[in-house]
């Protein structure tokens, strides 16, 4: 299952739409359930949701903004595996046991950081060692190549950029307890923890298609 030897043929433009394809669908389901965490926490509200209920908040463009996340994801760690051609903890073709452990360590690492930061009401700094350290964690159980820190350091300077703009820029919504420019450092943690999880769905999805 995950001893496929390291990737040599550069991947085609089919590869690279279906890729982009499926990271965009993956990203946008995934990211509507994961950011209901949020709402729900008090730790965040939208502005204009088009439904609310329950604690429950919608905007029609969060599953897009995932999705392109995910799509970008799910294109980079192939990209980036055959030029480097660093073998991940699972393989190239990881096991559908690390590779679901590794979503369901993000997921519930996603919900963790705004249930301590908004109900239990830990401090921001604690939090953000929480999230810090469980995204690294995440890194190096289920992925552990420069291929990952390059996507992770990627994601965690786009991501902020991109908050601050929908925060300052766009008014769409704000965090009910921020640390600088309306965003708590937090949720960085988060967004090194998605790196792993869908590099490892991208790589299930590659072998997929490669047999």
């Amino acid at each position: 299952m995950n001893d496929n030897p390291t990737p040599k043929a550069p991947l085609s433009f089919s590869q690279l739409a279906r890729l982009w394809a499926m990271g965009f669908l993956s990203g946008a389901v995934i990211g509507q359930l994961i950011d209901f965490a949020y709402p729900l926490s008090n730790s965040l509200h939208y502005h204009h949701p088009i439904w609310k209920s329950g604690g429950f908040e919608i905007c029609w463009w969060i599953p897009i903004l995932y999705g392109v996340a995910g799509a970008i994801l799910w294109v980079g760690y192939p990209l980036l595996d055959r030029k480097l051609g660093q073998k991940p903890v699972g393989g190239f073709n990881p096991g559908w046991g690390i590779t679901l452990a590794s979503v369901v360590f993000f997921v519930v690492q996603f919900y963790l950081g705004p249930y301590l930061s908004g109900i239990v009401g830990i401090s921001n700094a604690w939090t953000f060692a929480f999230t810090m350290l469980t995204g690294l964690l995440c890194w190096w159980l289920f992925d552990r190549t420069r291929a990952g820190l390059y996507m992770i350091t990627l994601t965690i300077i786009l991501g902020p950029l991109l908050e601050l703009t929908m925060i300052n820029v766009l008014d769409l919504y704000h965090y009910t307890r921020p640390d600088i420019l309306g965003i708590p450092l937090w949720f960085v943690g988060a967004y090194i923890c998605g790196c792993p999880a869908n590099g490892n769905l991208a790589r299930k999805y590659l072998a997929y298609l490669e047999r």
